[in-house]
């Protein structure tokens, strides 16, 4: 099969060596590493902004508001896995 105005390849196009293979599957893997990293300093600094003595709010300030957090999120999935 062949498109129109493209030539078709033999196997020699396809052929690569393997350790040019190898290479670009080690790069694609450290790439995707490093793209999915968190933020290096991001526990630490919601923390400090926890822990502040000048903190606007704490859990205690809203009762009940990470359940209903909880309750939405949960709510969100129904329609997504019904799909």
């Amino acid at each position: 099969m062949t498109t129109i105005g493209i030539p078709p390849r033999t196997q020699d196009d396809w052929d690569r060596p393997a350790a040019e293979v190898a290479a670009d599957a080690q790069a694609a893997a450290l790439l995707a590493a490093y793209q999915h990293q968190p933020e290096p300093f991001e526990a630490e600094f919601a923390a400090m902004a926890c822990e502040h003595p000048k903190a606007c709010s704490c859990e205690n300030d809203y009762p009940g508001w990470a359940e209903h957090i909880a309750a939405l999120a949960e709510a969100n999935k129904r329609p997504q896995e019904a799909s």
